[in-house]
């Protein structure tokens, strides 16, 4: 299309009569009246026999005239103009030809809102189409990121998986090269993106792609964001401590946090937490309660024990009931291990576990009076590292047997069973260290 004719179009756009009212009633057909009727019947006719031939130059004048005596006609007037300069863009390498037919391309997509009311129906396209265009041109950037956010504004959860990664593109390219967007700025339409990706993880579509686009947002945002522990701490915290009942943004602490690398600051804890209760899974859990070991086993205990319940897997509630072990003493830790194994009998660190209980209860359970009962903890401890195959401990509990001279005061012969006392209650198999 030649710029005169553009112009031409212009101007009747702003000075025609229908200007004025937008009409969503597109989806009938507003023949003119008397003898423009048959006009326009007969060129509807010439410029869709044209654009069914692939011949785009053949159906561009019959189809212009219909823009300029009938833009109300039918909605197909703008979904075939669309077609049409799309193939002329694509017919031509000369980048000044390109540009006459991408700014037509761009009027049907106003004109259709102007005569159609159907913005939400196109403006996904013409942000996407926009971006195609002028991507690297510095002085189209605010215009592409104005239609980019019309775009969210209207579809919300419902936009096109294709133009995330270009909607991100384009905050980042302002954020670059215009330099007017504030990080606030930058994190708000962030966020607007990643609640689609979230949205749509959550809905089960095609998750491989989706996951895939989260992770090169992220990585878009820290190229012009430096979201560090103090960016987080300084910025989003105080949004956390106003609303603390923000799943997503509780979930972004979390995730800039431990990329960050600063799982040690409160924040990262509270968060986590919060994710934890709003949407509980066995991984958090877990995480959560390796963090607060040490600090406080009470509450550890409580994420060991809910992530017992989160999973099915066999070695994953080994493990848990693993750690709560060793948060306790005696009987009661033995009694984690051994639902450890009970839950998982391959996790032979379980049987090395209670061998270290029985090994360390010498000093509390020895009773002074008779050296090769109170020696038989060490045969205990021998029998379950043998059982966890730890050699070295193996060893270690063999020095600490009776001697052969200890059992023959004590009136024990070897190869005879022996009960342990205290709180372990084993039964084993007496033996001698030399």
């Amino acid at each position: 299309m030649k710029r005169s004719s553009l112009k031409h179009i212009l101007l009747f756009l702003v000075f025609a009569a229908q200007a004025s009212v937008v009409s969503a009633q597109c989806d009938d057909w507003k023949w003119p009246e008397g003898e423009m009727k048959a006009t326009a019947e007969e060129k509807n006719v010439l410029y869709t026999d044209a654009l069914r031939n692939s011949n785009f130059e053949a159906a561009k004048k019959p189809h212009q005239w219909i823009l300029e005596n009938a833009p109300d006609l039918n909605t197909a007037i703008y979904i075939n103009g669309e077609k049409i300069y799309k193939g002329l863009m694509e017919s031509t390498k000369d980048e000044a030809q390109q540009q006459v037919y991408f700014d037509s391309l761009i009027m049907m997509y106003t004109m259709r809102v102007k005569y159609c009311g159907e913005e939400e129906a196109v403006i996904v396209r013409e942000a996407y189409e926009t971006y195609k265009q002028n991507a690297r041109k510095v002085s189209e950037l605010p215009n592409m990121l104005e239609l980019f956010d019309r775009a969210f504004e209207l579809k919300g959860n419902d936009m096109d998986y294709y133009v995330i990664l270009p909607y991100m593109s384009t905050v980042v390219n302002n954020a670059k090269y215009v330099k007017k967007l504030t990080e606030v700025e930058i994190l708000d339409r962030y966020d607007k993106i990643m609640s689609i990706i979230d949205y749509n993880l959550a809905e089960g579509n095609d998750d491989e792609r989706w996951n895939s686009y989260k992770s090169k947002v992220d990585g878009m945002l820290v190229s012009v964001v430096k979201v560090d522990c103090d960016f987080v701490r300084n910025n989003l915290g105080p949004k956390f401590n106003d609303n603390p009942d923000d799943l997503k943004l509780a979930k972004k602490i979390f995730g800039f946090m431990l990329n960050g690398k600063c799982t040690d600051d409160p924040l990262w804890l509270e968060a986590g937490k919060k994710i934890q209760e709003k949407q509980p899974e066995f991984g958090l859990a877990k995480n959560i309660g390796l963090k607060l070991k040490g600090e406080n086993n009470e509450e550890a205990e409580k994420f060991f024990t809910q992530a017992i319940s989160l999973t099915e897997d066999p070695g994953n509630k080994a493990d848990m009931y693993i750690q709560l072990g060793t948060m306790k003493s005696g009987s009661a830790a033995r009694e984690m291990y051994r639902k450890a194994l009970a839950a998982d009998p391959t996790k032979r660190e379980a049987y090395g576990a209670i061998g270290y209980l029985y090994y360390g209860s010498f000093e509390n359970c020895a009773g002074k009076q008779d050296i090769v009962k109170d020696r038989a903890v060490f045969l205990a401890a021998y029998d379950m590292f043998e059982r966890a195959g730890n050699s070295k401990m193996m060893q270690s509990a063999k020095e600490q047997f009776p001697s052969k001279e200890e059992i023959f005061t004590y009136n024990y012969n070897a190869g005879a069973s022996i009960t342990v006392g205290c709180w372990i209650g084993e039964t084993t198999t007496i033996r001698t260290r030399d």
